[in-house]
């Protein structure tokens, strides 16, 4: 799988995946046809097992984004997948740009799509909140190192883990 390098903002691929994560009511969602119809990117293949999948892209000199597939086992069909908005350097004097969605806003447009929500343990630096509507949980992380609040002033979202149970 090559990386595709779409360009967008930081809010408009929140916006994208909100959308899609409102749009899966099962494992089925997941499948590439369905990721590209509600996000509106290509979605690129692993020449060895066509079930990673994903697309990722950059938000600014310094950002990128990406969401793949993350299949239990290869050869099987995912029921999960990864959204994560990650450094592409060391450098994180642009990191504001990339938070104009904060962490809080994407949890809260998650309950009012009808995701209950509870907090749960995270790893150092990071909060993070499990959320579910009936068979779909989504695990939201947040990047709070003394870096990046001091720069973005609130929790800025670092990854969400979208699963399907069923």
């Amino acid at each position: 799988m090559s990386a595709v390098a779409t360009h967008l903002s930081a809010e408009d691929i929140g916006r994208r995946v909100l959308k899609l994560i409102d749009s899966i009511r099962s494992a089925e969602d997941l499948a590439p046809e369905h990721i590209e119809q509600i996000i509106g990117i290509h979605v690129e293949h692993n020449d060895e097992d066509p079930n990673i999948y994903g697309f990722g892209g950059t938000l600014s000199d310094d950002w990128t984004y990406s969401l793949v597939s993350t299949p239990d086992k290869l050869g099987e069909k995912p029921a999960s997948m990864r959204f994560t908005l990650s450094p592409a350097t060391s450098n994180l004097d642009q990191y504001s740009p990339t938070c104009k969605m904060s962490f809080d806003d994407y949890v809260q447009a998650l309950v009012a799509s009808g995701f209950s929500s509870r907090p749960m343990g995270a790893f150092p630096g990071s909060d993070a909140i499990y959320l579910n509507r009936g068979e779909i949980g989504v695990i939201a992380y947040s990047d709070k190192s003394p870096n990046v609040q001091a720069q973005a002033k609130t929790a800025c979202l670092s990854k969400l883990i979208i699963s399907a149970y069923a």
